[in-house]
């Protein structure tokens, strides 16, 4: 059994405290900063944009002048811009001002530095596949359960390979030494749920506002995450190797949405880690305080889909509970695959679970209107202090609000 799945909110945050504790001998290169265990309010952020200087990042299909470390950072600048102008009180630090090549441990060192509540970095993708399209977040794991999937940790740890020492500063992690592999589980499962949690909503955001096609989140053993003291997400915006999205990236129009998508996400995880009481009030605030930039469903913005492009994959809950439209109570995630059985979740039945990428996510009962969703998680909230609501059309999640207007 997973420990933290079973643990009471100071049971966890003492626990989090030991992890962090044996880990700094393991992972004492990254300088990490003193692991915070109350403080709930992400008021800075680190928004790191992808290559720069002589790391040139992925070259599109060299129909323009600017590559992905110049997408990457004209992105970066705007949504600085807007968490400034729109969060007040809110810091947002850029791991580089300019186009200078910053060394991918460096990115991490500043945001610990920084003593920073989340930690965003910016890409664009590449692919043989011209075809291929979409947009997918990532946070820090093995990937050993789809070796296909290590293709996007290749593509961006190779920038490794233009540090001087590059060997030197990444030899305290050794992925053939069990008890590096170890201290690396054990220090990601700290920040594991809540990295998730952003990297869903960047994700919605993108579907939903932008029309992107949603590629998922993905876990990745990637570098420029693997020194974070914070929840942090590596988000790869679109693939410049397909003429179609990168015509979209290149715009301007284009880098306001990405941007604007990514600062909804981060307002709404901001909201949902300082409001821990996610009723339906709190809820309502949160999807109406997230308008300050507003969307167009411009068609243009969207890809062409053919017979030639990649068909999207739909991975379906491994339990679909019941049809139609429904509530559950998310009460946790994790790499191990528990039995539903009540005494692996605190004595709680009615338990589920739905497995994406290898990550597990754990619910609670399914009822068809709000009033009873909010009961079950008064229920589970005794023992997942973290618990929310969240609500299905059939197998597929949907927003909340828009579930609340639907609902009986």
């Amino acid at each position: 059994m997973n420990v933290l799945l079973g643990m009471n909110s100071r049971s966890y945050k003492g626990f989090k405290i030991g992890i962090m504790a044996a880990l700094f001998s393991v992972l004492a290169a990254f300088n990490p900063k003193p692991f915070e265990t109350e403080n709930e309010e992400v008021n800075i952020i680190v928004i790191d944009a992808g290559h720069g200087g002589h790391d040139p990042g992925n070259l599109g299909t060299g129909r323009y002048r600017k590559k992905e470390k110049d997408v990457s950072y004209d992105v970066s600048l705007l949504l600085k811009k807007y968490i400034e102008e729109n969060l007040p009180g809110t810091k947002a630090v850029l791991t580089r001002n300019d186009d200078r090549f910053i060394e991918l441990y460096q990115r991490t060192v500043i945001a610990n530095r920084a003593n920073a509540d989340l930690f965003i970095s910016i890409h664009c993708n590449a692919n043989e596949n011209k075809t291929a399209y979409g947009t997918e977040s990532f946070v820090l794991g093995m990937g050993e359960r789809d070796q296909s999937l290590n293709k996007t940790a290749q593509l961006e740890n190779a920038s490794r390979l233009l540090e001087d020492n590059w060997e030197s500063n990444y030899e305290s992690f050794d992925a053939s030494n069990p008890a590096a592999v170890i201290a690396l589980r054990a220090y990601q499962d700290a920040f594991l749920q809540q990295s998730i949690s952003i990297a869903d909503e960047i994700q919605h955001q993108f579907e939903g506002r932008v029309k992107r096609r949603n590629r998922g989140v993905k876990q990745q053993p990637l570098a420029v995450l693997r020194g974070s003291t914070m929840p942090a997400v590596l988000v790869e915006l679109g693939f410049l190797t397909n003429p179609g999205e990168e015509d979209f990236l290149q715009s301007e129009r284009g880098k306001e949405l990405l941007a604007s998508a990514i600062f909804r996400a981060i307002k709404a995880y901001k909201l949902k880690r300082e409001i821990r009481d996610a009723s339906l009030q709190s809820e309502s605030m949160i999807n109406d305080m997230l308008d300050p930039i507003e969307i167009a469903n411009d068609q243009a913005q969207k890809v062409i889909e053919s017979s030639t492009l990649e068909k999207q994959s739909t991975i379906k809950p491994e339990i679909v509970p019941q049809s139609g439209l429904y509530f559950s109570v998310q009460i946790a995630v994790s790499r191990n695959d528990l039995p539903c059985q009540p005494q692996n979740f605190m004595g709680l039945t009615s338990v589920y679970k739905t497995e994406q990428y290898g990550l597990f996510k754990y619910y609670f009962g399914t009822v068809t209107t709000f009033r009873q969703a909010e009961a079950l998680k008064d229920s589970a909230t005794q023992y997942y202090p973290d618990a929310y609501i969240v609500a299905f059309d059939d197998d597929h999640k949907i927003d909340l609000k828009d579930a609340i207007k639907r609902a009986p």
